[in-house]
């Protein structure tokens, strides 16, 4: 029997952010980091997040964090993301960084992308821009939110 925790199939879904990711954004313009640390000791020295993925600008230096969740059609990862997107954790943020937008989004992979049990749910768990359906990994929508982002988020 598998236990929680055995389960690494997220790791394609991961990977493939970082590569995809890489291969949109111009890398002359942004750095896409796989794993950054600097949230790590967000809440205290032994306690904060890890994203998959940082978007920083090169020009601004300002940045987005990323969050790729998966899932087939049973479990609770749009539950599970809902942490990153909560009133306090907005606050969190915006004292350590002061950006005039919220830096943390989540890609949402696989049943999460198309299943209406938790497509359904994202519009009212979730601000607007704050997340995007990665149906069938379709490197267009990708494309499409990361250039709004760092557009909106990121450049002068």
């Amino acid at each position: 029997m598998k236990q929680p925790g055995h389960d690494r199939t997220f790791e394609k879904s991961e990977s493939l952010f970082i590569a995809t990711a890489a291969q949109i954004l111009d890398p002359d313009r942004y750095d896409v980091v796989d794993k950054p640390r600097e949230l790590r000791n967000l809440f205290g020295p032994r306690s904060g997040v890890a994203p998959e993925a940082a978007v920083i600008s090169k020009a601004t230096g300002r940045r987005f964090f990323v969050e790729v969740k998966k899932q087939g059609d049973r479990g609770n990862a749009e539950e599970r993301a809902c942490k990153h997107h909560t009133v306090q954790f907005y606050k969190c943020l915006h004292e350590r960084f002061g950006y005039d937008y919220h830096p943390y989004v989540t890609i949402f992979c696989e049943a999460l992308a198309v299943n209406p049990r938790y497509t359904e749910k994202a519009v009212h768990y979730f601000e607007p821009g704050q997340y995007v359906l990665w149906k069938d990994y379709d490197p267009e929508i990708l494309e499409a939110f990361l250039i709004l982002k760092c557009q909106e988020w990121l450049d002068d």
